[in-house]
This record gives structure tokens, sequence and C-alpha cells, in this order.
């Protein structure tokens, strides 16, 4: 029976360890669950920078998860807030380096979805 439950919680765990968003010097490279191909966002691409304090669950509250989200020309958007912690506020430094790779000011804004609609291509 332990056999049962172990090994299927260990296989999702195997999926979910090449999980992870690097930073590059042109780039955001966002590599998501089980192992589909990794995103590539460039900087040059970015075309609106804003800081959330929360996000919305399924019915609508607001759960504390700062983050920086970030749209791109494309239509795409990258959310920082999918790879920390439930925290109240942003690091500084990630400000710092996103408005100096991307050239954009800061926008604010609560959540995620009461950013104004995405960008068209």
């Amino acid at each position: 029976m332990g056999l049962g439950i172990a090994l299927p919680i260990g296989f999702l765990t195997v999926l979910a360890l090449p999980m992870h968003a690097t930073l590059g010097q042109d780039e955001i490279v966002d590599c998501g669950y089980g192992y589909s191909p990794c995103k590539g966002y460039r900087y040059a691409d970015a075309r609106r920078m804003t800081e959330v304090e929360c996000f919305r669950d399924r019915n609508g509250n607001l759960k504390n998860r700062a983050g920086i989200v970030i749209d791109f020309s494309d239509g795409r958007r990258w959310s920082s807030a999918e790879w920390g912690n439930f925290s109240r506020s942003v690091d500084p430094e990630l400000v710092k380096f996103l408005m100096a790779k991307t050239g954009l000011q800061l926008e604010h804004a609560t959540s995620e979805s009461d950013i104004r609609g995405a960008l068209a291509r």
C-alpha cells in the first residue's frame, strides 16, 4: 500500500524537478512543470512592467503574494510571483535589475487580474 501512495507522489515530484526561471543577460528563461520546452522572454520585447501586491483566488479573495508582471509585445506575460514565496513585497534588487534590463517604469496594481488588458501584437 505504501508503494501505491509513494510511487505516484515520487513520479509527480520528479516532473517538478526541472521547474525554474533564469534571469539572464538578454532574456528570462522560464521552464515549467514536466519536461515541456522552456520559454524565452526577451527583455527588448517587454512593453509594460507592473508590481502586484496580491493574487485573486477562485472566489475573488485577495491573497498576499507580491510580484513583478511583465507584458511582452507578442501578448505573452511573465510573473515573478509564480516563482517566489508568499511575500508581501518584491525584492528591491529584482525591481532594479528588471528596470535596468527592460528600460521600463514600474506600474502598480493590486493583483495581476487588475492590470489593464494584455498588449496586442
